[in-house]
């Protein structure tokens, strides 16, 4: 038995993989969702033109498009050079050949309900995932788990 990773991505649905151990992201998320790569808030007294670009990871589709209308919308603001602009749509180019086209843009099945972290953080909700069921009569969570189906004694039959 193991939890999965609680990361939604761009496209609202939930990452598939493993979560660490007594942690809610799996490997490649955690290091994603570390404080170190946190953006800070940026203070109203900023003008719009200093405003950094956030750009999301990009590890679907879907966070390619979010990426794409954040750089369009940057430079018809003016708040990016055009140079520097056709930098990142060719970084984009290159990152939709990488990512995966057999996944529709638009999950079959999204998250439907979210937690945040202490630091703002979205997270799915808990999953936990069975690999065996032959060994749900020896496992420590079968009294909470909804897959759990005791077999009926045939002194009960």
């Amino acid at each position: 038995m193991y939890f999965e990773c609680r990361h939604i991505m761009h496209n609202g649905a939930r990452c598939h993989s493993p979560a660490l151990r007594r942690k809610n992201f799996c490997f490649y998320h955690a290091r994603l969702h570390s404080p170190g790569n946190q953006s800070a808030l940026v203070p109203a007294t900023v003008p719009a033109e200093a405003i950094p670009l956030h750009i999301p990871f990009l590890e679907d589709r879907s966070a390619i498009q979010v990426a794409l209308s954040r750089i369009v919308e940057a430079l018809a603001a003016s708040r990016l050079e055009p140079r520097r602009a056709g930098m990142l749509l060719y970084a984009l180019q290159i990152a939709t050949q990488n990512v995966e086209r057999k996944h529709d843009i638009l999950p079959f099945k999204s998250v439907e309900s979210i937690t945040h972290t202490r630091d703002g953080d979205e997270l799915a909700p808990e999953l936990r995932i069975c690999e065996s069921s032959d060994k749900c009569s020896t496992c420590d969570e079968r009294d909470t788990c909804n897959a759990f189906e005791p077999e009926e004694d045939e002194a009960d039959a």
